[in-house]
């Protein structure tokens, strides 16, 4: 699978586009860490597109440094914290939030033992055949705890479309591994596909709205069919 700066600014199009069309449905406050997913992926995809804008020779390496940084900063240390961040006030049951705790507390130590890793190494990006490959300063089994941060958070949830989102983002996983060419551009290819799935959740909070607006329709249409 090839990738390239039209790729990624193409990506960032669309997935601004699901942005603004999430902020204009109903939601309450709970949900909206969740609705910022798209834009979030949205600027992701747009830093990597400069980035390979870069490589091609088209932007200096003024740009660089920044957009390396900037980029590393969302995918290695907001996300995992982001993500238990934005499920935990959605989530109403005891046990289940007890359990995006823990994932929220796996989050803050992924995401600070990668921050500290800048420090003692800058974040830097290459080619590595049709993919970008970022060398980041962090132990490689840290990839377990990580998952573990941005995937059980809504596969613990009782709402079965972040069921699905959690499932879908386990699945993108596994792809990446396969069509990445190297655990360095394996970032790179994980962060593209989650990005397209971030656009699926319109569909959750299109239903959701639809649920608040009409919420006996289901028991009434089930009532009835008893009768």
């Amino acid at each position: 699978m090839c990738y390239s700066a039209e790729a990624s600014f193409a990506a960032s199009g669309v997935l601004a586009a699901g942005s603004i069309a999430i902020s204009r449905i109903p939601k309450d406050k709970a949900n909206v860490p969740l609705s910022l997913f798209p834009a979030i992926f949205a600027t992701h995809q747009f830093i990597e597109g400069v980035l390979w804008l870069n490589h091609d020779g088209v932007l200096p390496d003024t740009y660089k440094s920044g957009a390396v940084y900037a980029y590393a900063l969302i995918a290695y240390v907001l996300w995992p914290i982001f993500v238990p961040f934005s499920a935990y006030p959605i989530e109403a049951m005891r046990k289940r939030r007890r359990i995006i705790l823990a994932c929220q507390a796996i989050g803050f130590g992924v995401g600070l033992t990668v921050l500290l890793g800048f420090f003692r190494q800058p974040p830097d990006v290459s080619a590595d055949c049709c993919s970008l490959s970022y060398q980041v300063n962090a132990p490689d089994l840290l990839i377990i705890p990580y998952v573990i941060a941005v995937s059980l958070p809504f596969l613990v949830c009782r709402q079965k479309t972040l069921v699905l989102f959690g499932s879908a983002i386990l699945v993108s996983c596994a792809a990446a591994v396969v069509v990445a060419s190297s655990a360095y551009t394996f970032p790179s290819v994980w962060c593209f596909f989650a990005a397209l799935l971030s656009a699926g959740l319109y569909l959750h909070f299109r239903t959701a709205a639809r649920t608040a607006a009409y919420p006996f329709s289901t028991s009434a249409t089930s009532g009835s069919a008893a009768f």
